[in-house]
């Protein structure tokens, strides 16, 4: 059965994201062959969403058959492979994901200019079906903004470089381990899954935040 809050969470989405600015419609054969392995409500979510893009760019819903590789090989080696196994859900306009876990219901985050993966492996209180549904309800446009790029924001980048396709990103060039610089200047619209397999390729040992203690760790 749905769970009766699934309504509840959908519309906390649609008030905070509005209608997509550019609709994705899923392919029903696809969601049939995904119905055996996700949450019965992640579904429905899809159906009703699609794989659509939010506010110009700034969000992207992810077709989890698509942008999973490019998941896995930043995922490879790091604690939260052996944790469960991620879909992406959500891409951030910069690279970010929002990530779930598809055996046991893990979230985590992976934050690729960062060259980071947080997580938590403390194994989950709710059913799958909650946690997606609470993650889904409380995404909030200003977190997707990345204040912390200071002149390289999304809405700067958005400005100057104008809405993204749902294969694009806002990257740095050069990338940032390879001497680039955060800033507006610096950033071009860039093919995602080419840009993100390079910047891993490039990156080297991520960092990973499994605790509060891991954010004051060198």
């Amino acid at each position: 059965m749905m769970p009766d809050n699934f309504d509840f969470h959908l519309n906390e989405f649609l008030n905070n994201w509005g209608s997509p600015t550019q609709m994705v419609r899923p392919d029903e054969g696809l969601l049939h062959r995904l119905a055996d392995k996700v949450p019965a409500n992640l579904i429905r979510y899809w159906r009703e969403l699609g794989f659509s893009v939010f506010k110009d760019g700034l969000m992207l819903l992810c077709n989890p058959v698509d942008w999973k590789p490019v998941v896995d090989e930043w995922l490879e080696g790091t604690e939260l492979k052996t944790l469960d196994d991620f879909i992406p859900i959500m891409r951030g306009a910069f690279g970010d994901f929002a990530l779930f876990g598809i055996k046991h219901g893990f979230t985590a985050n992976l934050f690729a200019v960062e060259g980071a993966v947080m997580g938590d492996r403390e194994f989950p209180k709710y059913s799958r079906e909650i946690s997606i549904s609470g993650s889904i309800g409380s995404w909030d446009p200003d977190s997707f903004d990345n204040h912390h790029y200071k002149n390289a924001n999304f809405k700067k980048a958005f400005k100057k470089l104008g809405a993204l396709q749902p294969n694009e990103i806002y990257g740095f060039v050069p990338m940032l381990p390879m001497g680039g610089v955060r800033d507006l200047e610096n950033l071009q619209k860039v093919d995602a899954f080419a840009h993100l397999s390079m910047l891993r390729q490039v990156t080297g040992e991520l960092r990973q935040i499994m605790s509060y203690a891991d954010i004051y760790k060198n």
